[in-house]
């Protein structure tokens, strides 16, 4: 992993997952990046990925391509869906839980042999010590036995460049128990995502679709993509670019 300087123990006590301080008022941002990407390379290759979805809403109906890799279902819409919120998605056909809340519902996935990915909730300025507090809860589940399959960072109002890029990183480095970092397209935009790949993320989460209006007047912020506008984010963050086909199988796209 590259990057060698010591650095100075934070003074909550904060540590990286390899035992190292992190510290917000210590390291330099790029710093942090330049070692969050590394863990990512190590574990993952110096590549990140898309993946076909489709989503199960709160009405029973599905939203997206039959044929998608990955169906899923937001926590939020579980109520919805009947007395027994996640049998009835797994008889649908979901195979993966998206949201944050209470750990019981992402339980009674992982117990039918889905995964979880979990939102963790952010606020754009807030504290170091609040920070670092969502980041330890995250931490005090995983640890206590809930495997989650990704973490996906995801803002309360506008995201922040700076700020989301730092917690990017935290993430990839504090959590490494986490296997992927996914990054909400909608939440974050384009841009600040593609960035955001510089900082640790390994996949961008939005829809896929084969072809997309220009985001002109209401299309303005469709976070609708093509394959190819996946892989110019994935390639312009200096990445090589892959779909995944699996929950963790994955085949290269081909450079046009």
């Amino acid at each position: 992993m590259s990057g060698s300087s010591q650095q100075q123990a934070p003074a909550d006590g904060t540590t990286r997952g390899d035992g190292q301080a992190v510290s917000e008022t210590t390291m330099d941002l790029f710093d942090l990046g330049r070692r969050a990407s590394a863990a990512r390379d190590q574990r993952w290759g110096r590549r990140a990925t898309f993946v076909r979805s489709r989503q199960l809403l709160a009405t029973g109906a599905w939203r997206g391509p039959r044929d998608a890799t990955e169906s899923y279902v937001e926590r939020a819409d579980l109520e919805a869906l009947g007395r027994d919120g996640w049998a009835a998605a797994a008889t649908a056909g979901v195979g993966l839980l998206v949201g944050g809340g209470e750990r019981e519902a992402h339980e009674a996935a992982l117990t039918t042999g889905a995964r979880s990915l979990w939102r963790l909730a952010f606020r754009g300025g807030e504290s170091t010590a609040d920070r670092h507090h969502r980041v330890e809860e995250l931490r005090t589940l995983v640890r206590g036995g809930l495997p989650l399959w990704g973490v996906m960072p995801t803002p309360e109002g506008e995201a922040e460049g700076i700020d989301t890029l730092h917690l990017v990183a935290l993430l990839r480095l504090e959590l490494p128990e986490i296997p992927h970092v996914v990054l909400d397209v909608a939440a974050l935009g384009p841009r600040l995502a593609q960035m955001a790949l510089g900082f640790g993320a390994d996949e961008l989460w939005a829809p896929i679709v084969s072809e997309r209006a220009l985001r002109l007047g209401g299309n303005a912020n469709n976070p609708a993509m093509t394959r190819k506008e996946a892989c110019v984010l994935i390639r312009g963050a200096g990445l090589s670019a892959f779909e995944r086909t699996a929950p963790d199988e994955f085949r290269e796209e081909p450079p046009q």
